[in-house]
């Protein structure tokens, strides 16, 4: 158990560490600063057998001369027989309808320290600034989806901010789930809103290298599959649900063939697997072979993976692209592939988009060329590129 004896300013001077600390004071017993890997600074207080914490407030909020009076009566209140986390449920119980202020408090006091330090300051700025002065006295259960469209609408139409009413929404709609989780509330009334568009309704955004290095290394804090679901996308580049529902009987001799009532344009798409691409089938081989599909759901029984938005959301929380979608990705690859020379013919081949490929009805009818090798070849090109990248170190 490390010690000190605590001062504020040796509180405000801690740096993050790799991990969670606790730094307990030498003059009130129990009384601790827990400082997180994004410096987030907090007061516990540690009683019982069972070492349990009872959170007293967040640095600098509350003072180091405060936390020692509030640990001071806590220790008071425990030797009476009292258990401090019961009471404060037991208050929290007895209000019928607690306030969005309030679930916001918890928020910020349980899932904010979590985040990286950007993504945690953009949360209180937006909840400071655009949620809290209309919404923080309402009870959070009683917030209506008229309420919150009201509240966008000002944003996105009469302060022509269609993109922050959009980050206004993701973050309101997070902390409601946090909510539900905490049984704060039994809904999430932001899910039916509708995100708000730009005049160039086209997203065009594609992740640089660095992005990419990123992104992998939040691929791999996922569990699987959706991991190499993430991954695959990025390797193949292909569309979402068909990859989802990838089965193993599409799969013959590095071929990949998305079958036509599944491919987006009616007719059967084949896929050429590369190096990385086979790796990935093979770790789901060992996992997943017994299934129907390649990416077989951890709670259906042979059924395919059917939604990435938790992973969606995790990737936003605490990476750095935080503005993380998976249909990026397909984007991503198409533009590199561009960049590496790639024909754009082959290129829409293998995205398997009409328009790209320069396919009309003519040459539909005429150009009966699979395409095969030339999209082998161009996938391995992208592969030996994207392998590269993930290893290499990269300001760009």
């Amino acid at each position: 158990m490390q010690t000190k004896m605590l001062t504020h300013t040796y509180i405000n001077n801690i740096d993050p560490p790799d991990k969670r600390i606790e730094i307990y004071d030498e003059l009130i017993d129990n009384l601790a600063v827990r400082v997180t890997p994004t410096g987030y600074k907090t007061f516990i207080y540690r009683y019982g057998s069972k070492g349990k914490r009872y959170t007293i407030g967040k640095f600098p909020n509350i003072g180091l001369a405060k936390a020692r009076d509030i640990a001071k009566d806590l220790a008071a209140d425990i030797a009476k027989g009292k258990d401090p986390q019961e009471e404060k449920k037991a208050k929290r119980k007895k209000k019928d309808l607690p306030t969005f202020g309030e679930l916001v408090e918890e928020f910020k006091e349980l899932h904010l320290p979590t985040l990286r330090e950007s993504t945690r300051k953009e949360y209180e700025r937006i909840i400071d600034n655009e949620l809290l002065p209309d919404l923080k006295t309402i009870p959070a259960k009683e917030i209506e989806k008229g309420r919150i469209r009201e509240l966008l609408d000002k944003k996105a139409l009469k302060d022509e901010s269609p993109t922050m009413a959009n980050r206004i929404r993701a973050r309101l709609s997070r902390i409601y789930t946090f909510g539900i989780g905490r049984g704060w509330v039994e809904n999430n009334p932001v899910q039916g809103i509708p995100t708000y568009k730009n005049g160039n309704t086209k997203r065009d955004r594609f992740y640089s290298k660095k992005e990419i290095k990123e992104l992998w290394k939040f691929f791999e804090m996922q569990k699987e599959p959706t991991q190499s679901v993430l991954k695959m996308l990025l390797i193949t580049g292909q569309r979402k649900t068909e990859t989802m529902r990838m089965k193993w009987n599409d799969l013959n001799d590095g071929l990949w063939t998305i079958p036509a009532d599944l491919a987006k344009n009616k007719e059967p798409h084949e896929v050429p697997l590369s190096k990385m691409a086979v790796e990935i089938i093979e770790k789901m081989r060992k996992m997943n072979g017994d299934s129907d599909y390649v990416f077989k759901s951890p709670q259906k029984e042979n059924e395919p993976i059917s939604w990435l938005t938790r992973a969606r959301v995790f990737i936003q929380d605490n990476s750095k692209v935080q503005d993380f979608r998976p249909h990026d990705l397909r984007r991503t690859v198409a533009t590199y592939m561009a960049k590496l020379k790639v024909d754009r013919t082959v290129l829409g081949k293998i995205l398997n988009h009409k328009g790209l490929a320069g396919d009309t009805q003519v040459t539909a009818i005429y150009d009966r060329h699979s395409y095969t090798d030339e999209k082998r070849e161009a996938l391995d090109k992208w592969s030996n590129f994207l392998t590269k990248t993930i290893k290499e170190k990269t300001n760009e």
